[in-house]
């Protein structure tokens, strides 16, 4: 009787157990079940998702760079001479033409006093050949006035000359007809001799009287040639009294232009020496505009024109920032640097802005206002083509795009994707097209009060 109780109380035992190994069983081949269909169905991938917005993108270049004066001139004198006087010392604010220094040089004070005096005596000696004109001319009339007498003269001398002429033809007929005597024919042939040596002697006269005046002509010729020397050695002696005003000139060293003494090299005393041999006497840098020098890059220096905008940030003044435009470029690359010498000119009116700071100019290449924008991360490239991957009903859509201008945060999109469109915010490359994804919604504020 104990036996059967025994074996009767192991059957319930017996058939717990196998309940139990049953359910293990089940579990097992569930958990197959599932890992089978995870792999056949990939997981959902959670992304970040943004919509295209309009945006000013800009092409941009961004350097350091230095404030250098527009015009720095070194200041040399022209004259060896001794320092008189030094009216300016460093950080001096000069005007066009002001006097810097004087120097003292007698060699070119009296060189300048000779060639003035050069200057009276030829303006003299063209005042005595401007009265030996005068005269010339008065022999010129008085001579041809004597040759006009003369020739008046010829012509009585000549009328004269005939009369006896045809008088003696007459006393010679009349004595061959033998109405006159001999006696009456020799005086009348010795009264046409004198007629006609008279004659003879005023056509000589006024050969005498022609010479005379062609000697008053030649004497009035030589005296207008005269005065036209006397003006020429006027016009010599002004040309080298300028010469020797402007070498005295030199002795004052004057401003090139508005700006600042921003080095002196000489004190009372000095002996200057001619020339850039030496040290200059002075360095001024013009002060109202200043040139902001940066390198750009190869990479960015073909998009750089004269004309582009600027921004300008001094951080020795607090980061203030100044607008200006491109003024000059090198156009050919430094070949030590590959970098492209650009220059910005900016107005300086205060004289706030000092040659010598440091500066970080943002040069504006190229800009495009109210476009169709999305962020730099959100577009990807493969096979040499552009794509922005959108959210469409669960799935990625891979969009091929046409991009615009980028600026580094965000890129133009031209056309492929609309206003509308939620496009993948980054890692857009591992994504394929038409896999499952899920938007990842952004984390609600908690309301104020509650935990």
């Amino acid at each position: 009787m104990r036996a059967r109780r025994s074996h009767a109380a192991c059957l319930p035992a017996l058939g717990l157990a196998a309940t139990v190994f049953a359910a293990g069983c089940d579990r097992t081949t569930g958990e197959r079940t599932a890992r089978a269909e995870l792999k056949e169905s990939p997981a959902v991938v959670r992304v970040s998702v943004v919509k295209p917005t309009r945006a000013t993108v800009s092409r941009t270049s961004e350097q350091p760079g230095q404030i250098e004066a527009v015009e720095t001139t070194p200041i040399y004198a022209k004259l060896g001479g001794y320092v008189e006087a030094v009216a300016v010392d460093i950080g001096d604010a000069v005007k066009t033409g002001q006097e810097l220094a004087r120097l003292h040089v007698p060699e070119t004070e009296a060189d300048l006093k000779q060639k003035r005096a050069a200057v009276r005596e030829a303006e003299s000696e063209r005042k005595q050949c401007e009265a030996a004109v005068e005269v010339a001319r008065a022999g010129v009339e008085s001579a041809g006035a004597k040759v006009q007498e003369i020739q008046s003269g010829v012509r009585r001398a000549e009328a004269e000359a005939e009369r006896w002429r045809a008088e003696f033809a007459r006393v010679e007929q009349l004595a061959n007809e033998r109405a006159l005597t001999g006696s009456l024919v020799d005086e009348t042939r010795s009264k046409l001799q004198a007629a006609k040596a008279g004659r003879d002697e005023v056509k000589a006269k006024v050969r005498s009287a022609e010479a005379a005046l062609a000697e008053a002509e030649a004497f009035l010729g030589k005296s207008r040639s005269d005065l036209d020397a006397a003006v020429s050695h006027i016009e010599v002696a002004r040309f080298e009294a300028e010469r020797a005003e402007a070498m005295e000139g030199y002795a004052r060293i004057l401003s090139p232009y508005d700006g600042v003494v921003t080095r002196r090299g000489v004190d009372v005393g000095h002996l200057t020496t001619p020339g850039a041999a030496g040290e200059p006497l002075f360095v001024v840098a013009r002060s109202g505009v200043v040139t902001v020098v940066v390198g750009v890059p190869e990479t960015e220096a073909p998009f750089v024109d004269v004309g582009d905008r600027a921004r300008v940030r001094l951080q020795a003044l607090e980061g203030r920032t100044f607008e200006g435009r491109v003024t000059r470029i090198a156009w050919a690359l430094d070949p030590a640097t590959r970098t492209l010498r650009t220059e910005v000119d900016l107005t300086n009116a205060g004289g706030l802005i000092r040659p010598g700071l440091y500066a970080y100019a943002t040069i504006i290449a190229e800009e495009h206002e109210d476009v169709l924008s999305v962020p730099a991360s959100a577009v990807a490239s493969e096979g040499g083509k552009s794509f922005c991957v959108t959210l469409e009903e669960g799935r990625a859509r891979r969009k091929e795009v046409k991009l615009g201008l980028s600026d580094g945060k965000r890129t133009e999109v031209v056309s492929g994707i609309g206003e509308g469109d939620e496009v993948v915010e980054s890692n857009s490359a591992s994504l394929a097209d038409g896999q499952a994804v899920a938007r990842i919604d952004p984390p609600s504020a908690t309301p104020k009060g509650k935990n």
